[in-house]
């Protein structure tokens, strides 16, 4: 008997401490019923070819508008890069998104990021990735840095048109705007100078960014098999400059000249007691250097083709850059008060990023089901924001599609978050502003050499479009339809 009472206290008391702490499910959220929208076959078939066949032409932010005014609501769900994704809509879904990060939401990316890049970033733990992200937010916001910058980033801008500009009759501005941006990237990455090693990379990083939205299929032949081929390729490079880093600066006690991320990141971590191996790190500057690759450059040529098609603006910029470098030595590089100074300029840049963003938007994954309008979002699915839903939106800016850069000396944009071209929360780019700087430098050489005229309609450039330009001034700069 008394066993049996003892048994049954302990039974009772166990019961009683399970119910107390027993994780709470939010009944009021299970009981909410899901975005509307088609995450079903067939119709999420047709819902994934109507998103790409917009992003073709230019035109996703009309797959937003389509949806909002269908379901009158400002989420939807349907299926994307083969996974149960929410679209949010607005720029109070924006600021939602960003001041939950690592709390109801995380990063995400799609398998065929993980497979390219073979899982980097799930080798740290979270105090390294955290650790990691510190390093780079400092290498790029510290205003020495940011001035040292632009210094740098001038110095890699002369030199790419003293070659590849300055001596031919004729240029091509795409391919040679990825050049450009990458020839930067290395150089703040790991200052990699040597010509010969960016001719070694720049191919791998072409393979590596063309097959990040591709399907992975790993065949022999496939864009997702050489991509993963690639980023070994050029996993092994950085694997080398590691080595010979190392020896620069603990064997060497080369420090002082150290100015890149790659020395700064093993001169902390060796003062700390930080080990991460050197295969983890390469990895991970090969996944920074495709994310640095392609962005800046595509929004390189697409000023280039508003200045063509534009004369009134080119003249505009043509002028405040002139002004700039009247007062400049002919070997002085741009300072950071030279870039303060270019203010119709870096209006002329934020409309672009307005009206042709280089990249769609982030993604996010739910780490445990929540609510948002009323809807429910279940943990594990996906989750995406995009700048096509906000920046072409007559409720945020006025006359949304006319080309007009001095709305940023307006009230515009009319609402916080409803622009935000670099991404936001614990996930803004933190090479927002140098990506910036190298546009902008970019712009002051390059209005001052070259000269455009109208381009005809007919001669209308895609997304990805090619330039010619002829030397000399004043000349003629005419499109031409891309081959890409």
């Amino acid at each position: 008997m008394e066993l049996f009472l003892i048994s049954t206290l302990v039974i009772l008391t166990i019961s009683y401490f399970y119910f107390l702490f027993k994780p709470k499910h939010n009944n009021a959220t299970q009981n909410l019923p899901l975005p509307p929208g088609h995450v079903y076959w067939p119709l999420k078939l047709f819902e994934t070819l109507d998103y790409l066949s917009k992003a073709k032409t230019d035109t996703i932010h009309k797959f937003f508008a389509e949806r909002k005014d269908k379901y009158s609501t400002k989420l939807f769900k349907t299926s994307h890069l083969g996974q149960n994704m929410v679209f949010l809509c607005g720029p109070e879904a924006n600021k939602f998104l960003f001041a939950n990060d690592y709390k109801l939401v995380r990063s995400w990316w799609p398998d065929t990021f993980l497979k390219v890049f073979e899982n980097a970033g799930d080798e740290m733990t979270m105090e390294q990735v955290m650790r990691a992200r510190k390093q780079f937010l400092s290498f790029f916001n510290e205003p020495e840095a940011l001035a040292r910058h632009v210094g740098i980033t001038d110095e890699v801008v002369k030199d790419h048109f003293r070659t590849f500009w300055d001596d031919f009759d004729q240029v091509t501005v795409a391919p040679l705007a990825r050049k450009l941006t990458f020839a930067v990237s290395c150089r703040l990455l790991a200052d990699i100078r040597d010509r010969e090693t960016l001719e070694k990379l720049l191919p791998s990083m072409g393979s590596i960014v063309d097959a990040l939205f591709a399907m992975p299929i790993n065949l022999p032949g496939t864009k997702f098999n050489r991509a993963i081929k690639e980023s070994r390729k050029a996993r092994e490079i950085f694997l080398d400059i590691i080595k010979q880093r190392k020896i620069e600066l603990f064997e060497k006690k080369k420090k002082s000249e150290s100015n890149d991320i790659l020395s700064r990141m093993l001169l902390e971590n060796y003062r700390d007691g930080e080990e991460v191996s050197d295969i983890v790190l390469a990895k991970n500057l090969v996944a920074l250097l495709s994310s640095a690759y392609d962005n800046p450059s595509l929004v390189i040529v697409s000023i280039v083709k508003t200045l063509a098609e534009l004369p009134e603006i080119y003249d505009k910029v043509r002028r405040e850059q002139l002004e700039i470098a009247k007062s400049k030595g002919p070997e002085e590089h741009l300072s950071m008060e030279d870039i303060k100074k270019m203010r119709y300029s870096t209006n002329v840049l934020n409309e672009t990023l307005r009206l042709e963003p280089p990249a769609s938007g982030t993604f996010r994954e739910a780490l445990t089901d929540f609510s948002y309008e009323g809807f429910r979002i279940p943990k594990g699915w996906k989750i995406h924001w995009s700048v096509h839903s906000t920046n072409r939106n007559p409720e945020y800016f006025s006359n949304p599609e006319k080309f007009d850069p001095s709305r940023f000396e307006r009230n515009e944009p009319k609402v916080p978050y409803s622009y935000v071209p670099f991404g936001g929360g614990h996930h803004t780019c933190p090479g927002k502003d140098f990506a910036k700087f190298q546009i902008l430098i970019f712009m002051h050489y390059v209005v001052r050499k070259f000269k455009w005229e109208k381009v005809n309609p007919e001669e209308q450039m895609t997304r990805n479009p090619s330039l010619t330009a002829a030397k000399g001034l004043p000349v003629h700069l005419h499109a031409v339809t891309t081959t890409n």
